[in-house]
């Protein structure tokens, strides 16, 4: 489990934070696509949380359905949720006008509590939002992750930390892709790019051949496409004068270390031709995954001065 629910408090205390996990359980709903009827409150609510809606387009047009929602948190003690956890759950939802019953735990729903609610199958519906799916649906879409920042903090700063997204910083998302198949290498995470030069009509010192400064790049998934593309470049007289994976070059760390290199060649006059313009590509494709995102006022700074030409 990447989310740890212990960091909502515990519902049973007098803290005021208390009904913590009932308002995530509210707004998790509300991500998932249902309408919030009425909201949780404290006091006596008739053993329901909460009540939520869902509209349902058909060919006979859109159906409303109402669900009563229950919500226990029991991640503090480890402790599943039981059949006697739940009790008159059909009582329940036909006192409070619904049509189906929604759990929303922080642990599992314990044998018992399944085996019941897959016995009412046939006269309501019933859905069960346990720990382990309620994390998938947080960490699977953007405004979920972002909920999850909001009541898990702890665990979703480390989830980032080594789950890294691409910052947002061009219009479009980057590409760069195989000179060979035409995937986009940033998302196969299968990549390379290669550095050729051109062997000369001379030798060293040593008998060995010459060869020029760095003339040419191309971009290739592993395997195949590489030694396709070696072979076409060949033929061409272009080299391998030397590779790296693109999955290093997005560490920040070796992102630092590959442009200082490249920084140094071209101060010393070690690249021309089409290699100087490639490798632009491949640092400016690369860049978001290095980076985070911008800042409103950072936007707005970028805009002015690209529309001034600074």
């Amino acid at each position: 489990m990447i989310i740890d629910f212990k960091e909502i408090p515990v519902a049973n205390s007098s803290s005021g934070l208390q009904d913590t996990f009932e308002l995530f359980a509210r707004d998790f709903l509300q991500d998932v696509g249902f309408n919030i009827v009425h909201h949780p409150d404290r006091g006596a609510d008739g053993k329901k949380d909460m009540i939520v809606e869902e509209i349902r387009d058909g060919v006979g047009g859109k159906t409303k359905v109402r669900w009563l929602v229950s919500c226990k948190h029991y991640a503090h003690s480890g402790k599943s949720v039981s059949d006697t956890d739940e009790p008159d759950i059909i009582d329940r939802v036909h006192a409070h006008n619904c049509n189906g019953f929604i759990g929303v735990y922080s642990t599992l729903p314990a044998t018992s509590l399944g085996a019941k609610l897959h016995g009412y199958s046939s006269r309501i519906e019933n859905i069960v939002y346990d720990r382990e799916r309620i994390e998938k649906h947080l960490l699977t879409n953007a405004f979920g992750v972002q909920l999850a920042r909001r009541y898990f903090p702890v665990s979703i700063g480390k989830y980032v930390v080594e789950h890294p997204t691409p910052a947002k910083i061009y219009s479009d998302d980057p590409e760069l892709l195989c000179e060979c198949c035409g995937k986009n290498l940033l998302v196969s995470k299968n990549g390379i790019f290669v550095v050729l030069n051109s062997q000369l009509d001379s030798v060293d010192a040593h008998g060995f051949p010459k060869y020029s400064k760095e003339r040419d790049v191309y971009y290739s998934c592993k395997g195949r496409c590489d030694d396709v593309l070696e072979a076409r470049y060949k033929n061409q007289n272009l080299w391998n004068a030397g590779w790296e994976d693109l999955d290093d070059l997005m560490i920040p760390t070796l992102f630092i270390k590959n442009i200082m290199a490249f920084i140094n060649n071209l101060r010393d006059g070690e690249m021309e031709g089409e290699s100087i313009e490639k490798m632009k590509k491949v640092y400016l494709s690369t860049f978001p995954y290095i980076a985070r995102h911008l800042t409103e006022k950072e936007k707005d700074i970028v805009s002015s001065q690209l529309m001034f030409g600074i």
